[in-house]
């Protein structure tokens, strides 16, 4: 809830940033925890095949988790921890102007992987992956893979769940004003329909709420002819 706060409410730097960093240290050390728990964590990161860390589009009202890309779901399948650091953005459809969530890479090309028993070769293989990361101590030297400290990935993982937050926050009211614009444009639209059919029911001797209720042309023809034949009569009588 203080996130989604400061999200609407951006005052008072200083206190924001030491809350900030107290979520952070927080997000930190839980994250060790489950480190400790759940075995070593090693690092490395692999290049991805172009196109392989394009994640399907959603609609901006489905609240369900958003969609895997094709590196991350082949590495997931092989049995393969990895983490692939994105953001997510709320963009009209080109075509039907619907509101969609697309999720993006930070780091286009790279994806981290965790490997504690070093399966690099068989990492190498998965579908979507390019090769790993390598480098070299000294000139003249076999490169090796590089593994990056535990803290730079969960600092990442922080920031990516943080600006996740303020997403959703923004996610929300912008679906909430789509919302209110349809709604808008709907009574806009039924209210001009609406005119049309009181003028047509000047012209026709029609009573407006009459005319409105009247949707299908034969209908409002029979009507018509009867009122005429009632008048006429009426003049006769």
């Amino acid at each position: 809830m203080q996130t989604l706060n400061r999200a609407f409410n951006p005052s008072n730097e200083e206190r924001l940033a030491k809350e900030t960093k107290a979520e952070e240290l927080t997000f930190r050390g839980l994250r060790s925890e489950e480190g400790r728990q759940g075995g070593q964590e090693l690092w490395f990161a692999v290049k991805a095949v172009p196109g392989s860390q394009r994640s399907p589009s959603t609609p901006a009202n489905d609240d369900r988790a958003p969609s895997l890309s094709l590196v991350e779901r082949s590495l997931a399948n092989a049995g393969f921890e990895c983490f692939m650091p994105t953001y997510r953005l709320v963009v009209r459809h080109h075509r039907n102007r619907k509101l969609i969530e697309k999720r993006f890479p930070i780091f286009t090309g790279y994806v981290f992987v965790n490997l504690p028993k070093r399966r690099f070769v068989e990492v190498e293989a998965v579908e979507g992956v390019g090769k790993l990361l390598k480098f070299s101590r000294t000139y003249g030297e076999e490169p090796e893979p590089f593994s990056f400290p535990q803290e730079t990935i969960d600092r990442l993982r922080f920031t990516e769940w943080f600006e996740d937050q303020q997403f959703l926050s923004r996610k929300a009211y912008e679906v909430r004003q789509d919302e209110v614009d349809r709604e808008l444009k709907a009574m806009k639209n039924a209210k001009s329909k609406g005119s049309r059919k009181i003028r047509s029911a000047h012209y026709s001797e029609l009573a407006g709420s009459l005319s409105r209720s009247m949707t299908s042309p034969s209908s409002r023809s029979l009507v018509m002819e009867t009122m005429a034949q009632l008048l006429k009569l009426s003049g006769t009588a």
